[in-house]
């Protein structure tokens, strides 16, 4: 009896571990703390964002994986508000432990900081329903302004767009920077702009949130990855969030999420 009993126990440690059920152990030094930080801009909807006016606690995609990878390791998880231009600072400064925040993977970041990569997106042009100033490429975007938020690789995409453009002897691109990826939008939807630059997974968003008042007018073909920014010195976390990651995904969270948060399966490595 004895032994069936130890047959069975053994047979649920094997399932549990199978589909990265079991709980893992916290990295250094979260272990120590029992606890880590994030810092994140709540002004990127679905990845994070307030659902509500006047709320302080964040809730979203990157929020709620944060969440169940804390749970995982048994500790507390705390985030912090961070505007998106200081987001590499603060986790310099040491105000949070991680950056997980919609914020993609690139060589001039990863010099400052290691990344662990998690999902694929695209960038998009997001414009009014109907789109009235015929926007269906970047070339379109000549003589037309256009809005992105403040810090992004966004601007630096739109200065070579305007470089190339007048390089060829056309209009250039006006641009217009806002702390808030919620303000650029909203400067489409006012007038202010033409075309807001953004991800695929912002203005699929603002898309059904405003019951269609926008769509979207090109998607870039190219793929950007949303990354996980840690300290080089915290070594052993990068490991552990990519554990996780795999976990997640086995154990059916993640699909969970994504469907919650209605972003596409294949952009997260799902099927």
């Amino acid at each position: 009896m004895k032994r069936i009993a130890a047959a069975a126990i053994s047979a649920l440690a094997a399932t549990a571990v199978a589909s990265g059920a079991r709980p893992a152990k916290a990295p250094e030094p979260f272990a120590s703390k029992g606890s880590f930080s994030v810092c994140v801009d709540p002004t990127f909807p679905p990845m994070e964002y307030y659902a509500k006016v006047g709320s302080t606690t964040p809730t979203g995609f990157d929020v709620d994986l944060a969440r169940a990878v804390a749970r995982r390791w048994g500790i507390k998880v705390a985030f912090v508000p961070t505007g998106f231009t200081r987001l590499l600072p603060a986790l310099g400064s040491q105000k949070c432990d991680l950056i997980w925040s919609g914020i993609f993977v690139t060589p001039d970041r990863t010099k400052q900081f290691p990344a662990v990569g998690y999902m694929k997106t695209h960038r998009a042009l997001l414009v009014k329903a109907g789109n009235p100033k015929r926007i269906h490429s970047p070339n379109d975007l000549s003589g037309r302004t256009v809005a992105t938020q403040a810090g992004t690789k966004y601007v630096d995409a739109l200065k070579a767009l305007d470089k190339r453009l007048r390089g060829q002897r056309k209009k250039g691109v006006k641009i217009q920077t806002y702390p808030k990826a919620s303000d650029a939008a909203a400067s489409v939807f006012v007038g202010r702009a033409d075309a807001d630059l953004t991800q695929d997974t912002e203005a699929a968003f603002r898309i059904t949130q405003t019951k269609g008042r926008f769509q979207i007018a090109y998607l870039y073909p190219q793929f950007d990855t949303f990354g996980v920014y840690y300290r080089r010195n915290d070594s052993a976390v990068g490991p552990a969030i990519k554990r996780e990651l795999k976990a997640l995904k086995t154990n059916g969270r993640m699909r969970t999420l994504a469907k919650k948060y209605h972003l596409p399966l294949r952009d997260l490595g799902l099927k």
